[in-house]
């Protein structure tokens, strides 16, 4: 007798398929991947529709389920961002949660604060963001200088426990898309009130820091202020700046953009000194148009980018501080030592380049300097992979537990309250420490529960984005099915090898099977060997490889050798056999700021 299968908790979102033996639905996104029958007729749903489904029961073949819904977007962008949605259940409703979010600042909110209307911060931020929730400032001081990182007090407008704040915990994190945010607080506050924009009167909460000429962090204090973010700073401005171009804003802010870069060229010391793991980038931008890809570039990181991380990084640290000193409770970043078992692969490809891990006790500095080794390799972004690959993933939780990657013993997210959960609670500790009222702080218990909670919000936000990442690209790809590609061998598995296509940021499957006539045996870690013909593919091989296939709301590309022949298109078993993954990016943010 069939034992009864355990049945998938809430809707399925899937892709529509006919067939010969009856319609299905394959499912996608956080679900187990699964082929669901149906029990009813499809509701005028064609074949390649994405679809939401509901779960009615079980024959011999498996779940049966009724088409509830159709998700189809006006564009390409907007049906994956529909189904990745709908896919990882990420709430959208409000729920009845209204925003108190007043125009402006009135005088009675400024009561009590600190005035830094006169100094002339800036926010720095990318050319298409919405909402600015950090500006910052310095000027020399002393043997140093001082650094102000302003946050926006959001803990003003939301209160604990109001039917808002339930809200944005339930949420966790806004999710960011192509075209979309799902935010985490309604944009009368992330894009209005609580929003630094320019010119206008704004709420923070300010971490005040005097910073040494070899980047350590002398003394820093936290108040309540009212500032007035001067400019709205791009990036690409900054950077300019940095260069020796033109800053269309007044001499006190071109003054203070220089101390901003000086203090991070002294942060950036600090940071090299205790041995923080540093990424380059290797991602990439997908440029739109039209509802989808019209090209995929590769991301570029700029010192202006690194300037508002470690000014990020040194607020946060200065935030866990504080709270410990005044033996108080939040949540902290947490990244724990990666997993001894996770370590012995990464030091077997290090040990290919001749470099070689501590076999006990290993640091981020230890990591740091293996990787300064493959420094100007083209297959450099082979070793941060699966350096990060290595790593445990970072999450929240109240005890201390430090930072590997940062190299840092106490952590806390404090900088971007608009789009974390945990953040805000973080100005909640705060500014109860400030007020003397650190009994109005949850317990334990309740920050062990809620950084649970926020860590899953955290992991389902990161494989939506992702998942429509993967689909974007795989659609971009789809028209150029038999062309070939140079590609790189990524991962190197029993039953197969993982190929990363240059340029594209994505892998494919070239399954074993396609490798030509010889038995190919696996030889952990890195190696498939031919038996007869002793033929090898080991990982960083360069090869080429031509698109079999493609399946773009799965995420998945279909590889073959270029030199092999075409496999016939026909064959049903083959084509669901070799199975593609987009390059997953690290569970741990390099940056996490």
């Amino acid at each position: 007798m069939r034992s009864k299968l355990t049945e998938p908790t809430g809707a399925l979102v899937g892709v529509f398929r006919t067939a010969k033996r009856g319609a299905y639905v394959e499912s996608l996104g956080a679900e187990r991947r699964m082929k669901v029958g149906l029990s009813e007729s499809a509701r005028h749903a064609q074949d390649g529709d994405i679809v939401k489904l509901s779960i009615t029961g079980q024959d011999r073949r498996g779940f049966v389920g009724r088409i509830e819904e159709i998700l189809s977007g006006k564009t390409l962008v907007e049906t994956a961002t529909l189904a990745a949605v709908a896919a990882h259940k990420i709430p959208t409703d409000w729920n009845g949660a209204t925003a108190a979010a007043p125009k402006a600042v009135n005088a009675a909110d400024r009561d009590g604060r600190t005035d830094l209307r006169g100094l002339p911060l800036v926010t720095i931020d990318g050319a298409f963001a919405r909402d600015f929730d950090d500006a910052v400032y310095a000027e020399p001081q002393g043997d140093g200088w001082r650094l102000l990182v302003a946050i926006a007090d959001v803990a003003h407008y939301v209160p604990a426990g109001s039917a808002l704040d339930a809200a944005a915990c339930e949420r966790g994190t806004s999710v960011y898309f192509p075209e979309r945010v799902v935010p985490m607080l309604p944009e009368a506050l992330s894009n209005g009130i609580c929003s630094l924009r320019p010119s206008e009167d704004r709420l923070a909460l300010v971490c005040d820091m005097q910073v040494g000429r070899a980047g350590a962090i002398l003394g820093n204090r936290f108040y309540e202020a009212v500032i007035r973010s001067k400019e709205r700073l791009t990036y690409a401005l900054a950077e300019s700046f940095r260069g020796g171009g033109h800053l269309p804003a007044d001499g006190g802010v071109a003054r203070s953009l220089a101390s901003l870069f000086d203090v991070y060229r002294a942060l950036r010391k600090a940071r090299e000194a205790r041995g923080a793991l540093d990424f380059e980038p290797f991602e990439s931008v997908l440029e739109l148009g039209g509802g989808a890809v019209k090209a995929i570039k590769p991301m570029v990181r700029l010192d202006s980018h690194c300037l508002i991380e470690e000014a990020m990084i040194a607020a946060n640290i200065c935030a866990a501080t504080f709270i410990e000193q005044n033996d108080a409770t939040a949540l902290r970043r947490v990244h724990e030592p990666p997993d001894p078992a996770k370590i012995e692969p990464l030091a077997s490809a290090f040990k290919l380049i001749g470099v070689a891990l501590p076999k006990e006790g290993l640091a981020a500095a230890s990591l740091q300097r293996a990787l300064q080794a493959a420094q100007g390799r083209p297959d450099r972004w082979l070793f941060e992979m699966m350096t990060l690959q290595a790593m445990q993933r970072a999450h929240y939780a109240p005890e201390r537990q430090g930072h590997f990657a940062l190299a840092l013993d106490r952590y806390a997210h404090f900088t971007s309250p608009i789009r974390r959960y945990p953040d805000l609670t973080v100005h909640r500790a705060i500014k109860a420490l400030l007020r003397g009222r650190p009994q109005a702080l949850p317990n334990q218990g309740a920050l062990t529960d809620l950084g649970q909670a926020t860590s899953m919000a955290e992991r389902r936000a990161d494989d939506a984005s992702r998942m429509v990442d993967a689909w974007l690209k795989c659609a971009y790809l789809a028209h150029r099915v038999g062309e070939t590609f140079p590609a790189v061998i990524a991962g190197v598995t029993g039953f197969g090898l993982f190929a990363e296509l240059k340029g594209y940021y994505i892998q494919g499957l070239l399954h074993i099977s396609d490798l030509g006539g010889d038995y190919f045996q696996h030889v952990p870690p890195f190696h498939l060997v031919g038996e007869t013909s002793g033929r090898s593919y080991r990982l960083g091989d360069a090869i080429e490889v031509r698109l079999a296939g493609a399946r773009p709301e799965l995420g998945r590309l279909n590889l073959e050798l270029a030199d092999s022949p075409p496999a016939r298109r026909g064959a049903g078993h083959q084509r669901h056999r070799r199975r593609g993954r987009p390059r997953r990016s690290s569970p741990l943010r390099p940056a996490d700021s």
